[in-house]
């Protein structure tokens, strides 16, 4: 029987409250992709009003932006980016998890 190690990697703030982690990562990639939080919570399977709270839970918890928001009217035509803080931390996170990654199946192997 082969075993190796599988752990879940989540950021927390100074209160210990998780603010980031796997999801919230993939949506922000999603979004930055497609410049919507509608169309990034479609592309995931998930509700816009969730993912809103999400982002918006997260926001409040890390006392940052992480997406800039702009209502489209009547018209539509509205749009979100990612903040240059989201983009940092979603970067740091992915490569915190890839060298977690690589450290695990090093270990594993010996």
């Amino acid at each position: 029987m082969s075993l190796s190690y599988q752990v879940k990697l989540w950021i927390v703030n100074s209160d210990d409250e998780a603010v980031f982690g796997d999801g919230l990562a993939e949506l922000i990639e999603c979004i930055d992709k497609c410049h919507s939080i509608l169309k990034a919570a479609k592309q995931l399977n998930m509700s816009y009003r969730y993912a809103l709270h999400r982002i918006t839970l997260a926001e409040k918890r890390l006392g940052e932006s992480l997406i800039i928001r702009v209502r489209g009217g009547v018209k539509g035509g509205g749009f979100s980016e990612v903040t240059p803080y989201g983009k940092n931390l979603t970067s740091q996170y992915k490569r915190t998890q890839s060298m977690l990654r690589d450290f695990l199946e090093k270990i594993s192997k010996e």
